[in-house]
């Protein structure tokens, strides 16, 4: 993909893609072999707001989480070298992708939806899964956001691979970009 970012000094790293697509687990490998401070942003505002993510969905909804999302991004002070995960519905909006444009250079987590849906059909913690068909919902999902993933400047495609595979994609990238 296209790095729109190199003559950045920022050295921040954010994962974008779908649940299941391995962001927290990923983000938190990587900050340690990287030697660099992690935010996951779904901890984060859980931790802000005293509310788990369903608890804040359930009591008001999706549109008002976006919200709270976007403010923990514009919190996010620029210049720091991060390892950042991000929530799946972050690229939802572009002010939010337009923020983390600006802080770092986006690694969008890939992987088929049937993959993903393997991966967290037995979490119960995913508010927007909390369907009928929640195989259906997580592929009509997919969809409408995949236009906006396919804009990060890496991606990593997930399937198939280990986390520390992963990670040693994304540290391959990392260092050839950074020196």
């Amino acid at each position: 993909m296209k790095n729109t970012q190199e003559n950045s000094k920022n050295k921040t790293i954010i994962l974008t893609g779908m649940m299941g697509a391995g962001k927290s687990t990923v983000g938190s490998i990587l900050s340690r072999k990287l030697k660099l401070g992690f935010i996951d942003l779904d901890s984060l505002i859980e931790k802000k707001h005293k509310m788990t993510i369903p608890e804040i969905f359930k009591t008001y909804g999706e549109e008002h989480f976006r919200e709270l999302e976007c403010g923990v991004i514009c919190d996010i002070e620029p210049g720091k070298n991060l390892v950042i995960s991000t929530g799946g519905g972050v690229v939802e909006s572009k002010k939010n992708l337009d923020k983390l444009r600006e802080t770092g250079r986006i690694y969008y987590l890939s992987a088929p939806y049937d993959v993903l849906y393997e991966r967290i059909k037995d979490d119960i913690k995913r508010p927007l899964l909390l369907t009928k068909d929640p195989k259906k919902t997580l592929k009509e999902i997919l969809d409408r956001r995949r236009a906006r993933y396919e804009c990060a400047d890496f991606k990593i495609n997930t399937e198939n691979k280990m986390a520390k595979e992963i990670v040693d994609e994304i540290v391959e990238i990392y260092e050839r970009i950074n020196g």
